[in-house]
């Protein structure tokens, strides 16, 4: 294991920056890939990284105000936990089946239930240190402002769908946002998410201030067991449908046929949101690029890399989404940036007998956020304090910076972490070296546990345990 470690250094560095491009086609970057891939799915990788990284997020959680011991103690208590007959009666696609977010089960288990909402917030807090503890308002707030922006609207008494529910965060944050709505479902695959969701819409007052998101009353809400390709509602019944970061957790495949449901359920005229993490962004093309950071996010998101690959399709206003869309029959396709790395998208259903306009609207471009994402803990703590809460549109990530922050993301081995001093890189690569070369096996697999662990929250929407997890919440 050793020996296969060291040749992935090799393998797996990267070229300097500028002539990445070229040389991320060669074999040995394919080489590497597929050693890593070995390594990672060896039981040596489970038992020691997984932990390392879970403890480093869960700590790392804590210091910044998300009590997650604390928390998921709480919601463990307030069971049993126990599904219904019923649940069993829902096909689970087999993509749906694999290990997901470093839980042998995926969605389909009690632990990625009950650290789900937590972990969100505290990879919002983490990824968006200025905002502190309401980071996660602050992401999902881009979306909400770039939605509106592309027209995105629900008429008195609608009702809308939100595909991907998983226990209910953005089904309540919906149902917030959108008080004239006459109805809001969440629809799920995952019986685990939605019990906890369920249990959580039932709580007292007093008990929903004890919790880490906010709940508010809602008898609009409910949470429906189905798949999001699949869900039994009826045709032409729906004002909206969204689909909130849940598409890279799937094959393409399975979003063209959730695309294609959420076409059936809607009524003409109706909408559908998509928000979700857009691959043409340069962090996440850095991120894409660093063969050895990007095996350990693939290690927790087996789709992720199929997603990148189909998001970005060149010769694609949009992307390969905007055109499966199109081809689904779906018109008026907008984007434009959430974030610095995220991208909002509307369209339409087209009314009856109109033929749809399947030109896409691209404004990504002309909508470019500051790319706020993966700011330094230690560069905030070396401020002393926490500035003003600025507003997402703006360039809140420059103002306040130290010459530190400010450095090269790429040290002159062309190896780095996005938005990290340079000094950080350094001493965790001196600190690898070390313990290469006196064969400390456990020490290599703690520092690759920190490292799956600081960059596992990569996309600031949610994290599991210790890995990469876009919402805390499950694909659909």
């Amino acid at each position: 294991m050793l020996a296969l470690l060291v040749t992935l250094q090799s393998l797996l560095r990267p070229p300097p920056p500028r002539s990445r491009g070229l040389a991320m086609r060669g074999g040995g970057i394919d080489i590497g890939r597929a050693l890593l891939d070995a390594a990672l799915s060896s039981p040596l990788y489970k038992a020691v990284l997984v932990p390392q990284a879970q403890r480093t997020m869960v700590e790392t959680a804590e210091r910044n105000g998300v009590p997650w011991r604390d928390a998921l103690d709480w919601i463990k208590a307030r069971g049993p936990w126990r599904l219904s007959e019923d649940d069993s009666a829902v096909a689970i696609p087999e993509y749906y089946r694999r290990p997901f977010h470093a839980y042998e089960q995926g969605n389909l288990c009690w632990d990625a239930a009950w650290e789900g909402e937590i972990a969100s917030r505290a990879v919002g807090a983490r990824n968006f240190p200025e905002f502190g503890e309401r980071g996660e308002e602050a992401f999902r707030g881009a979306f909400d402002e770039a939605l509106a922006s592309l027209g995105a609207e629900c008429p008195a008494g609608g009702s809308l769908v939100d595909l991907g529910c998983g226990s209910g965060i953005s089904t309540r944050r919906l149902a917030a946002a959108h008080p004239q709505a006459g109805s809001v479902v969440g629809v799920d695959l995952s019986p685990h998410f939605l019990a906890v969701g369920r249990m959580l819409l039932e709580l007292e007052e007093e008990e929903r201030r004890r919790w880490v998101q906010p709940l508010e009353p809602d008898g609009r809400i409910s949470l429906l067991h189905a798949d999001a390709a699949a869900t039994g509602l009826a045709a032409c019944s729906v004002d909206v449908v969204q689909l909130s970061l849940v598409m890279h957790e799937l094959p393409p495949a399975a979003a063209g046929d959730i695309f294609a449901e959420a076409h059936r359920i809607l009524r003409p005229g109706g909408q559908l949101w998509v928000t979700e993490m857009d691959f043409a962004t340069e962090g996440f093309s850095k991120l894409r690029s660093n063969p050895l950071l990007f095996s350990l996010i693939r290690s927790t998101e087996p789709y992720l890399d199929a997603y990148a690959d189909w998001q970005t399709a060149e010769g694609v206003p949009g992307g390969g989404p905007a055109a499966a869309l199109a081809e689904g029959g779906f018109g008026r396709i907008r984007l434009a940036a959430a974030t610095g790395r995220h991208f909002a998208l509307v369209c339409s259903r087209p009314l009856n007998g109109c033929e749809p306009d399947r030109a896409v609207d691209d404004r990504r471009a002309a909508t470019a956020k500051p790319d706020t994402h993966l700011k330094t803990w230690e560069a905030k703590a070396a401020a002393g304090a926490r500035a003003p809460p600025p507003t997402m549109t703006g360039a809140e990530g420059d103002e306040g910076r130290g010459e530190e922050e400010e450095e090269e993301d790429y040290d002159e081995d062309g190896i780095g972490m996005m938005n990290r001093p340079s000094r950080k890189i350094a001493q965790l690569k001196a600190e690898m070296a070390e313990a290469e070369a006196s064969g400390d096996l456990d020490r290599i697999m703690t520092l690759m546990g920190t490292l799956l662990a600081l960059e596992g929250g990569y996309e600031g929407e949610g994290g599991g345990r210790g890995a990469a997890h876009p919402e805390g919440r499950c694909a659909d």
